[in-house]
C-alpha cells in the first residue's frame, strides 16, 4: 500500500449557480492548489440535482487530516454541505496497470 491517500466526498449546495459562485469556486481552486500535501483534486457536479463531488490525492494521511479539518468548515461557511466522505488507501500495483497518474508523484 502507498502512503498517499485518496479522499472522496459528496456535497450539496442549495444556492444559485451565479457568476459570483463561479468566481468563488475559482478562487477556492486556486487556494486548494497551494495547500501543502494536496497533489491533485478532481471536481465533479450533477447540475440537475445540485450534487457535487471531489476526489483528492494527498501525499499522506497527516496532510489529508489537516486539510480536511479546515476545508469542511470552509465549505460550511459558504453554504456547501458535506453529505459523505471517505478516506481510501491506494493499491499502487493495480492502479499502475490501469494507468493511474501515480508514477509522477511517488
Amino acid at each position: 500500500m502507498s502512503t498517499m491517500k485518496i479522499w472522496g466526498l459528496h456535497m450539496t449546495y442549495d444556492g444559485p449557480m451565479t457568476e459570483e459562485f463561479a468566481e468563488g469556486t475559482k478562487r477556492l481552486a486556486e487556494s486548494i492548489a497551494q495547500e501543502a500535501g494536496v497533489i491533485w483534486k478532481i471536481w465533479t457536479v450533477d447540475e440537475s440535482s445540485g450534487d457535487f463531488g471531489s476526489t483528492y490525492l494527498f501525499r499522506d494521511l497527516a496532510a489529508l487530516e489537516t486539510y480536511k479539518a479546515m476545508h469542511v468548515k470552509r465549505l460550511a461557511a459558504i453554504g456547501v454541505t458535506v453529505t459523505s466522505d471517505h478516506v481510501f488507501d491506494i493499491m499502487e500495483d493495480l492502479s499502475s496497470i490501469t494507468n493511474a497518474p501515480l508514477r509522477e508523484v511517488v
